[in-house]
């Protein structure tokens, strides 16, 4: 059987940063979220932490292998606010995972609660092993 659910997609795999002024005005940087990954008998569970991210914010998608999941936390201050010291920072998570399983990808689903997203990626009949009878 195969344990193995997804790896890491190159293009995304990486943590990049943009430019900020230093302590003052909004910043904001693309960060790959810590996850986690677990198998069910049936699915595979992966646990995304995108703390401060609000539903609205949370894009996921599953296009030929690849389940791409995308939060944007903002730190809005109202517009008549002028930034003193500023550590809070728009933030933007991207993670992109090639899926080495054959998943259904009719029965994917997602749920976000207390900033962990959790997608859960049912495992194709075919592929789930199966016990054979010996005659």
């Amino acid at each position: 059987m195969n344990d193995t659910c997804c790896s890491p997609s190159s293009a995304c795999a990486s943590t990049q940063a943009a430019a900020a002024a230093p302590n003052v005005g909004a910043t904001e940087s693309l960060q790959k979220p810590r996850f986690n990954i677990d198998r069910k008998e049936d699915a595979f569970v992966i646990r995304v932490e995108m703390p401060g991210v609000p539903k609205a914010g949370v894009r996921v998608e599953y296009h030929d292998e690849v389940l791409t999941v995308r939060g944007e936390r903002s730190a809005p201050a109202p517009a008549d606010w002028k930034p003193v010291h500023q550590e809070l920072s728009n933030l933007n998570y991207q993670l992109r995972l090639k899926v080495n399983t054959p998943v259904d990808d009719g029965q994917l689903s997602a749920s976000l609660e207390d900033g962990v997203l959790t997608l859960t990626l049912p495992v194709k009949a075919a592929a789930l092993p199966r016990q054979i009878s010996v005659n």
